[in-house]
């Protein structure tokens, strides 16, 4: 077998060994322990979204705030892991051992409107940051909703323009949207999720409840002509990291190609 053909052969079998690699399970580490294999997070349906820049007599475009709390930590199998310290109710008190909490903006983009007021618009992107806090101080059972963005930040990435599903300021509505993950804590997150998937459902809704009128001492609705929604969400991480074994054989495969060039020489 001449040299081209080893080389081709060499390649082709480190190409069949990643694309038959194991990936790891990913973790997540807390108070509770290091929990595999960790899949997302569930949010509280009792989180809040609030528009800035609403304006659809100046402006087809604006931005989309949504804050929120884990109930739950989800396991890549959709089951929730069983954690005694998780604080799940975001009222400020320090019952419990930690929090999590998320922070995102989506940038949405008005399709069309049936009246001067009444419009319909869609995610074209967005980005989140995820974080881990021990002093379990977001606070959402009044107006002043505080306290999500001051802990350990251990996960953030982008969204992608969103489905053909689309939100009324009115009513609101549910999307489903995809991403990627940029930044990956690895004291909290293992292996790094660095340009993995990350798939998340938005639901808003217009309801009685306690909305948000300021958030970390910052007007919610500043000029009186922004939407606030009641939000629910979720997050599932889908992992593309290979086992360190099987970069081993990888490395190896393609190494040879390396050596019979050598030998050939």
């Amino acid at each position: 077998m001449n040299l081209k053909k080893i080389a081709a052969a060499l390649s082709m079998a480190g190409v069949a060994l990643f694309s038959g690699a194991a990936f790891a399970d990913p973790s997540i580490t807390n108070l509770n322990g290091t929990k595999t294999p960790f899949g997302g997070f569930d949010w509280d349906s009792a989180s809040a979204a609030w528009t800035s820049g609403f304006n659809p007599s100046s402006s087809p475009t604006f931005t989309l705030n949504y804050v929120g709390w884990a109930t739950s930590l989800k396991k890549t199998n959709g089951q929730s892991f069983i954690l005694s310290g998780l604080d799940f109710v975001a009222d400020g008190a320090a019952d419990a051992g930690y929090e999590y909490t998320v922070v995102a903006k989506f940038n949405e983009e008005i399709v069309g409107c049936s009246s001067s007021s009444i419009c319909t618009f869609k995610v074209t992107g967005g980005s989140f940051d995820i974080y881990y806090d021990l002093a379990q101080n977001a606070k959402a059972d009044t107006s002043a909703w505080s306290g999500f963005n001051d802990g350990t930040k251990i996960i953030s990435g982008t969204f992608d323009a969103g489905s053909t599903t689309t939100f009324n300021n009115a009513t609101g509505g549910q999307a489903d949207l995809s991403g990627v993950v940029t930044y990956t804590n690895t004291t909290y997150i293992n292996p790094a999720l660095v340009k993995t998937s990350v798939s998340s459902t938005l639901q808003l809704v217009r309801t009685s409840f306690t909305a948000p009128v300021t958030y970390n001492g910052n007007a919610v609705n500043p000029n009186g002509t922004e939407v606030v929604f009641q939000a629910d969400a979720n997050q599932t991480f889908t992992s593309n990291v290979p086992e360190p074994a099987s970069l081993a054989l990888v490395g190896l495969a393609l190494g040879g190609v390396g050596f019979v060039a050598r030998r050939r020489k």
